[in-house]
């Protein structure tokens, strides 16, 4: 995802990329067209991009397993100042541009915020109650009459006691 800024002027512009997630290597979880909304502030002095990258995702359900199909989003602002020194810049959303340069490529950028925006836990949806731990129903379509109550022997000990004491 190349940005060829030199045919710009000036100003505000808004425009739309997209990409194959494989192109972009996003091949996991990822399927589809990866698409960047952008808006750019141009000025002599730097460009300012703040963009949205919007990408189609299917993975399994951490809690029932079904197979989910949704689509991310992930904002993210990046700055970049013209300098005639190279420098480099400790800063992911700040960077250097020499005037020998005439293009921003959003590549890596756009990889790693669809990276951060899937879920660290998936969920098919919110409300998802999963499987059923003893006969494994999948909860959202069936219920069970399994007994869910957990008794820990660990505590045995104690519950002797406070009924030795309560006596």
């Amino acid at each position: 995802m190349i940005i060829k800024y030199t045919n710009f002027s000036d100003g505000l512009h808004e425009f739309k990329l997209s990409e194959p997630a494989k192109k972009l290597g996003l091949e996991e979880s990822f399927f589809g067209d990866v698409e960047v909304d952008c808006k750019m502030d141009k000025s002599p002095h730097q460009i300012v991009l703040n963009c949205t990258v919007t990408a189609h995702t299917k993975y399994d359900c951490d809690r029932c397993a079904r197979e989910t199909i949704k689509e991310v989003k992930n904002d993210f602002l990046l700055s970049f100042i013209f300098t005639k020194e190279k420098q480099e810049s400790d800063d992911f959303n700040f960077k250097m541009l020499s005037p020998e340069q005439d293009k921003i490529d959003l590549t890596t950028d756009v990889f790693e915020y669809a990276e951060l925006a899937l879920p660290m836990k998936k969920l098919c949806e919110d409300e998802c109650k999963g499987l059923c731990p003893k006969c494994g129903t999948n909860l959202n379509e069936n219920s069970c009459n399994c007994d869910l109550t957990i008794e820990n022997d660990i505590w045995a000990p104690l519950k002797s006691l406070k009924d030795k004491f309560n006596n």
